[in-house]
């Protein structure tokens, strides 16, 4: 269905690519202090996001036939152009890649990896990480005292702010997008000339956007999917992880996305064998102070 490509799945390389946002509107300095850059030799790759002090949870398809030692992680940043921000970031290098072993570009089904950072990052207000959607998440209930399912969640990134632009964005931007139910997800994408009457969603991708010019978009695959717990503004879980789409901010085109939920188990048992400490429960997680 689809071919591979270094950056991403393209049946046609001018139509279906990698994703990163496209909001008009930029993040601010510090918010979504998960969000980490990873460069290839030190050359902007994608995005990922910060799940531990020391551990990175991003796409797969970002990492195929790359090296760890050709690969670094930075948490903290802003702006990719500017040395003088509030706070420095900080930079990482990677001890360890793991990809998820039933990854298949054809499709995009699996697209998960874990990368283990040689030493951890020092938490602070812009550094700080992020807890995953459990494994009830996609039959979450709406009842008092239990996180219930949001319409809208947010993408954020460095990639390119169209399809068309030439180059990534320098500054971090965020874009706010409406979740679309697997059926309705599956209906529309089939009607796409690039996907057809045929294409099956996977069981283990979750769908959002389908709104004109609000999207991710091409050079920033790995970046987070987050929702806010609660109406907590402060407060956010990651359920998805941004892999392809057709084209960007197309009405009624909306982009799937890695369900993080589906993944739980894999990422526990990677996290045990790498002698790494259980992850903390969202229900836990403490506001974030602006």
């Amino acid at each position: 269905m689809f071919a591979a490509k270094k950056q991403g799945f393209n049946a046609d390389e001018t139509e279906v690519g990698v994703k990163v946002t496209v909001s008009q509107e930029y993040a601010r300095e510090g918010q979504f202090p998960w969000t980490v850059v990873l460069f290839k030799n030190g050359r902007f790759l994608g995005g990922g996001s910060l799940i531990s002090e020391r551990v990175v949870l991003t796409a797969a398809h970002l990492l195929v036939d790359i090296s760890k030692e050709a690969l670094s992680v930075r948490a903290g940043e802003w702006d990719l152009a500017s040395a003088s921000e509030t706070v420095d970031p900080e930079e990482r290098n990677v001890s360890s890649i793991e990809l998820h072993e039933g990854f298949r570009y054809s499709n995009g089904v699996n697209n998960i990896a874990l990368l283990y950072l040689d030493r951890p990052f020092e938490l602070n207000d812009f550094i700080r990480p992020i807890c995953l959607a459990n494994r009830e998440w996609p039959s979450r209930p709406n009842r008092p005292n239990h996180p219930s399912r949001p319409d809208r969640c947010q993408v954020a990134g460095w990639g390119k702010r169209s399809f068309s632009d030439p180059h990534h964005s320098n500054i971090k931007r965020q874009v706010k997008l409406p979740l679309v139910d697997r059926e309705s997800c599956q209906c529309l994408l089939r009607r796409t000339p690039q996907l057809g009457q045929s294409f099956e969603l996977p069981e283990n991708m979750i769908c959002a956007g389908g709104e004109y010019e609000k999207d991710a978009c091409v050079g920033d695959g790995g970046s987070s999917l987050f929702c806010s717990l609660d109406g907590e503004f402060q407060r956010y879980e990651q359920i998805g992880i941004v892999g392809w789409g057709v084209k960007c901010g197309q009405q009624d085109v909306p982009a799937p996305y890695t369900d993080v939920s589906k993944f739980r188990d894999w990422i526990d048992r990677s996290l045990a064998r790498h002698c790494h400490e259980p992850l903390i429960d969202c229900q836990y997680m403490v506001p974030r102070k602006l």
